[in-house]
């Protein structure tokens, strides 16, 4: 065997350390890449995991607008960016849709813009409305302290009014009504709620009020819906008196359309549904029914004024 001279000796020696230095380095810049791919994935889950769904408009749209599924593009959005509150388009769908009691899709609600909502914006509830909750020039917010309410209503919960006769006969006089409950200074009214109600809707409420006042064992009560988002409002059955019909048709603060809608209804309905009113009203002696009004509007008016002294001793002390 060839003994290597002192040069080829070293040259072989330099070439090992060269390979093994190369080698750590290269084990290192695997070490690194590999270390830099983990990271990547991991701020890619993490990217992933804070992405949530979201709709965007496809369009600008106007408040009052309908806004219809082919507007609306369903996709993902950062956390930071999509709030809570943001909608997704299944939350969308079951807002329009509307199921009967056999779980059949008979129709959709119309979704209403509330305000200007630019292309591409992401929408939340805040943003949108149904469109019986649509707020006219005629929208105001109404106490009522004369029904008798469910005993387990709660705040924002979603009721129609309903008459009932002495007889049995029931009618439908305010359908699909979102209630607010009556906060008196931090502690809940439990016999006076408020609804946000139309002028012609106020007019129809009072004319059953005094209805309900001057008849013998009626009731004038509210009953709940099980799932308002699912269920499209009950078609109001209750007719007025004649001259509360002729005031309806008069009165300058009804929006024109709901005046002509009402109309209408009542026309339809008023030989079908007033008799029975008027027959068990007539139950009553006209001078009972006259004092039975006069006692029932004395209770609300004390009701009402014993709430707000209660209201303002616990907001200001006593000091209005």
């Amino acid at each position: 065997m060839a003994t290597m001279n002192p040069l080829e000796k070293k040259a072989r020696t330099s070439f090992i350390k060269g390979m093994l230095i190369a080698a750590l380095i290269g084990i290192l810049v695997a070490i690194l890449l590999g270390y830099k791919i983990y990271k990547m994935n991991a701020d890619e889950k993490a990217r992933i995991a804070a992405l949530k769904p979201v709709v965007v408009l496809n369009t600008d749209v106007k408040s009052g607008d309908e806004i219809t599924p082919d507007m609306l593009v369903s996709t993902t959005a950062n956390a930071e960016v999509a709030n809570s509150g943001s909608l997704t388009m299944s939350q969308y769908n079951t807002s329009r849709d509307i199921i009967d009691e056999n779980g059949n899709l008979v129709g959709t609600n119309k979704i209403i813009a509330k305000i200007d909502i630019p292309a591409k914006a992401i929408l939340t509830p805040e943003m949108l409305t149904a469109e019986e909750n649509i707020t006219t020039n005629d929208l105001r917010e109404v106490e009522y302290n004369m029904l008798v309410l469910p005993s387990k209503l709660e705040n924002g919960e979603t009721i129609d009014i309903r008459l009932r006769l002495p007889s049995g006969a029931d009618y439908i006089v305010l359908s699909k009504k979102k209630v607010t409950l009556a906060d008196l200074g931090g502690v809940t009214s439990d016999t006076t709620i408020l609804l946000n109600v139309a002028e012609e809707q106020i007019l129809t409420m009072d004319a059953a009020i005094v209805d309900a006042y001057r008849m013998k064992g009626s009731k004038l009560y509210a009953v709940k819906y099980t799932e308002p988002g699912l269920q499209s409002a009950a078609i109001p059955t209750y007719v007025p008196s004649n001259d509360t019909v002729s005031l309806i048709d008069r009165d300058p603060n009804i929006v024109t359309t709901a005046r002509n809608e009402l109309i209408s209804r009542y026309n339809q309905s008023y030989n079908s549904y007033r008799p029975g009113i008027d027959n068990a009203i007539n139950q009553t002696d006209e001078e009972e029914r006259k004092s039975n009004v006069e006692s029932g509007t004395s209770s609300e008016i004390t009701k009402q004024q014993t709430e707000r002294k209660q209201y303002i001793d616990a907001i200001y002390g006593g000091i209005e």
